[in-house]
């Protein structure tokens, strides 16, 4: 199967952040292929050029990398990948099997509708625990839904 994994960078950022915890994106690559045969794994974000360092780790680690512009607003940074990240999938509808996608956030409901009615969702990976997560993503998910604070000591940097 080619299974592709779209990930809310943002999202899986903050959510682990939130925990206290860091993720080892090699660790997070493999695992990812090993468990749901994920062979592109692509991550959306608002580029900074202020973490082009850790882009470049993120390709050696072997993501995919898409950008946004990031808007400025009262002195926060906004890139709103959700959009993004959707049209991407939409693009990409015939190469890949199954979907994965990485995000709790409810915006992303018609998408895995879509991709349930096509037979091409492979589930949701949530950043977030079961009482964070969308209730929108976690009903459509039909009980694929994997959470990483669970699962976070399978690709934690233990640096």
């Amino acid at each position: 199967m080619n299974n592709y994994a779209f990930i809310d960078s943002q999202n899986l950022k903050k959510s682990v952040h939130a925990i206290d915890r860091k993720i080892d994106y090699k660790r997070f690559r493999l695992w990812l292929n090993r468990k749901y045969g994920v062979t592109r794994a692509i991550m959306y974000f608002g580029y900074l050029r202020s973490q082009q360092k850790h882009y470049d780790h993120l390709e050696k680690c072997g993501f995919d990398l898409v950008f946004r512009d990031v808007e400025y607003h009262q002195g926060k940074t906004k890139a709103n990948v959700d959009i993004c990240l959707t049209i991407s999938a939409m693009d990409q509808w015939n190469d890949f099997d199954r979907a994965w996608l990485v995000t709790s956030d409810g915006d992303f409901f018609d998408l895995a509708e879509r991709l349930k009615r096509d037979d091409k969702f492979g589930g949701i990976i949530s950043p977030q625990d079961r009482n964070y997560c969308s209730a929108l993503l976690r009903r459509c998910s039909g009980g694929r839904i994997a959470y990483v604070p669970e699962l976070i000591g399978k690709f934690e940097d233990r640096s």
